[in-house]
C-alpha cells in the first residue's frame, strides 16, 4: 500500500507506511530519528513503546504500530541524520592483491548515495566515483551490492579501485604505477548522500562519513637489498621475505618504456613467500627514457643476474624463475632459451617473439630483431593510430616476422599470458610462441591464456586500470583493452601467475603464504 505522506514546518517529510508495508528502519536508526527530532523542536513527542509521535499542526494525529522513514527536508535536517551513518573498509591494512570489502550502516533504507574513493600519491591523483541504493537494512556492501551508476556499473567488489582515473589538472595519458614500495598507497574513501556526479563530490566538504585504507606492496615481513656490481654491472632491487630461506627465486622485469626498477610486481612476489630480483635493464638516457634508446642489449647481463641470484645461501636450489610483461617477457623467455639449464620456469605476460627495439648479443652472436616502424600499407583497421591518435605500436611490427625466437628450445615449464585486445603487440605473437613450446618434443608444461577483453598491461590488481598513457617525447601509446574486463583478466592472471609459480618452484617440503 502506499505511504500515507505529509509535511510539517517545511522541516521534515514523514512516510507512513502500515504493519504490512517490507519497508521499516532498525531500532538503532528508529532511536536516532526520535533523538534528533526532539533536538530539533520541543512540540514533538515520542512514544517508544508504541513508536509513535504527536505532530503539533492541523493535521496532527497519532503515528502508532508503524515504520518511519524519515527524509530530510533542510540544511540542518540533512546533518541531524548524518550521526546515524558509518562507513567500514576491512581490512583497513592489505597487501595491494587483496579484496577490500566497503560497507556502509546506518542509512534509511532504499537511501541513494554516492561512494567516492581518492589518493594524492607521488604527486598524482586518482579519483572515482559510483552510485549506490541502500537495501532494506539501510546497508550498502561493495561485495555483493550492485553500483548502478558512475564509472562502473554492476556488482563489483574492487571497482572502487580499479576504475579510479586521473583527477582533473593531471597531465593526460598519466600512468600510476608506485615507486616506492616501503611506504603505502593510503586511499581515501567517501559516502554522500544521493546520487552525484563527481564534481559535485569534489566539492561536497561534509560527506556522511569517511574513512581510509592503506594498500601495501611490501610485507612487513619483507625486505628490500639494492643490487650493483658485477662485470656487467648489475642494477636492481631484491625483495625476499626475512630469514634465512632457502626461499625459491625469481628474476622480474618491467617492459621498454619504464627505465631503471620498478619493484611492486617483486614486493608482490616477496610477500607471497619469493626471492624476487626486479632487474633493471636500460636506463634514462638524456630526455628519452625507453628502449629506444638502447644501443644493445648482452645476454650475458641477464645471465650474470640468474647466477648471482642462484649463488645466494637464502636461495632454494634447482634453479631460478623469469617473469616478465612486453619486452620484460621477451627477455624473460630468452633467459629460458639461452641458458635453459639454469632456468626452472618461465612467464612471459604480452611478450614478444622476437627481440625487439635494439639488437641483442650472446656469446659473439647477434640475434635479429624487429625493427618497428609505420605500417607499409595503412588500411581501415591499420593504421598505426587508434581513432583518438593514439599510437598503436601493434600496427609498427612487421607483418611477416621471421626473426621469431626459438621458443621450441624451452625446456621448463612455462606460461604464456596475453590479452586479445592488445594494441601494443600483436595477438598471434603469443599463438606461436605457445605452439612452439607446446610442440617443441620435450616433456615441459605450457600453459596458454588469452583474456578477453583485455589490453597489454596485464599487471598486478586493483589498481587504477591503464588503457593508454603518455610516452616522452612521441605521445599517447594506446595498449588496449576494456576497463571492466582488464580489470578483471589482471586479477585472474595475477592470481594464476602466482599459483604456477608456487606449483613450479616451491619444493614441495616448503610452504608459501602470503605476508603482511
Amino acid at each position: 500500500m502506499a505511504p500515507f505522506k505529509f509535511v510539517t514546518r517545511g522541516l521534515w517529510q514523514l512516510s507512513l507506511y502500515t504493519k504490512s508495508s517490507n519497508i521499516g528502519v532498525t531500532s538503532v536508526q528508529w532511536q536516532c530519528v526520535r533523538t534528533e527530532l526532539h533536538k530539533l523542536t520541543e512540540t514533538r513527542h515520542f512514544n517508544t513503546s508504541t513508536r509513535g509521535c504527536y505532530v503539533p499542526s492541523k493535521h496532527s494525529r497519532r503515528l502508532e504500530g508503524t515504520a518511519i522513514l524519515v527524509r530530510t527536508m533542510s540544511s540542518s535536517a540533512r546533518l541531524a541524520s548524518k550521526s546515524c551513518v558509518s562507513l567500514q573498509a576491512s581490512p583497513n591494512t592489505s597487501l595491494m592483491d587483496e579484496i577490500v570489502t566497503i560497507e556502509v550502516a546506518g542509512l534509511m533504507p532504499g537511501q541513494p548515495v554516492t561512494l567516492n574513493t581518492y589518493f594524492d600519491n607521488e604527486d598524482k591523483q586518482f579519483e572515482t566515483y559510483a552510485h549506490y541504493t541502500s537495501d532494506e537494512n539501510g546497508t550498502v556492501n561493495t561485495t555483493n551490492h550492485a553500483s548502478q551508476g558512475g564509472n562502473f556499473i554492476g556488482i563489483e567488489p574492487m571497482g572502487m579501485f580499479w576504475s579510479m582515473v586521473a583527477c582533473p589538472g593531471v597531465r593526460h595519458g598519466t600512468r600510476y604505477m608506485k615507486r616506492d614500495i616501503s611506504k603505502p598507497l593510503v586511499i581515501d574513501i567517501s559516502v554522500h548522500d544521493g546520487h552525484m556526479s563527481q564534481d559535485d563530490v569534489r566539492v561536497d566538504k561534509s560527506p556522511m562519513a569517511a574513512t581510509s585504507v592503506g594498500r601495501w606492496y611490501k610485507g612487513k615481513n619483507v625486505e628490500s637489498i639494492k643490487v650493483e656490481g658485477g662485470k656487467y654491472n648489475l642494477q636492481g632491487t631484491l625483495v625476499k621475505p626475512k630469514g634465512p630461506g632457502p626461499f625459491p627465486a625469481v628474476v622480474d622485469m618491467f617492459g621498454g618504456v619504464l627505465p631503471g626498477c620498478n619493484e611492486i610486481r617483486a614486493a608482490l612476489l616477496a610477500s607471497h613467500g619469493f626471492a624476487a630480483l626486479s632487474l633493471g635493464y636500460f636506463w634514462e638516457t638524456g630526455e628519452v627514457s625507453s628502449m629506444i634508446a638502447v644501443e644493445r642489449l648482452e645476454m650475458e647481463y641477464f645471465e650474470e643476474a640468474v647466477d648471482w641470484l642462484n649463488s645466494q645461501p637464502y636461495v632454494q636450489p634447482g634453479g631460478i624463475g623469469t617473469v616478465g610483461v612486453c619486452k620484460g617477457g621477451e627477455m624473460a623467455t630468452a633467459m629460458a632459451i639461452h641458458f635453459p639449464h639454469k632456468i626452472r620456469a618461465t612467464v612471459g605476460i604480452s611478450t614478444c617473439g622476437s627481440f625487439t627495439l635494439c639488437p641483442t648479443t650472446y656469446k659473439g652472436k647477434t640475434y635479429p630483431y624487429a625493427q618497428l616502424s609505420p605500417p607499409d600499407e595503412v588500411s581501415e583497421e591499420h593504421t598505426g593510430f587508434s581513432k583518438d591518435g593514439h599510437i598503436c605500436l601493434k600496427d609498427f611490427f612487421p607483418t611477416a616476422d621471421d626473426n621469431f625466437q626459438e621458443f621450441d628450445r624451452i625446456k621448463c615449464p612455462a606460461l604464456i599470458i596475453c590479452g586479445d585486445n592488445d594494441d601494443c603487440v600483436p595477438n598471434d605473437h603469443s599463438d606461436r610462441i605457445a605452439g612452439l613450446i607446446q610442440n617443441n618434443g620435450h616433456d615441459n608444461p605450457c600453459e596458454f591464456i588469452k583474456y578477453p577483453g583485455a589490453g597489454h598491461l596485464l599487471e598486478p590488481p586493483y589498481v587504477p586500470v591503464c588503457t593508454f598513457s603518455y610516452q616522452h617525447p612521441w605521445g599517447i601509446f594506446r595498449w588496449g583493452g576494456t576497463p571492466r574486463d582488464h580489470a578483471h583478466a589482471c586479477e585472474a592472471a595475477w592470481k594464476k601467475v602466482l599459483a604456477f609459480l608456487q606449483e613450479h618452484m616451491v619444493d614441495k617440503k616448503q610452504t608459501v603464504t602470503s605476508k603482511l
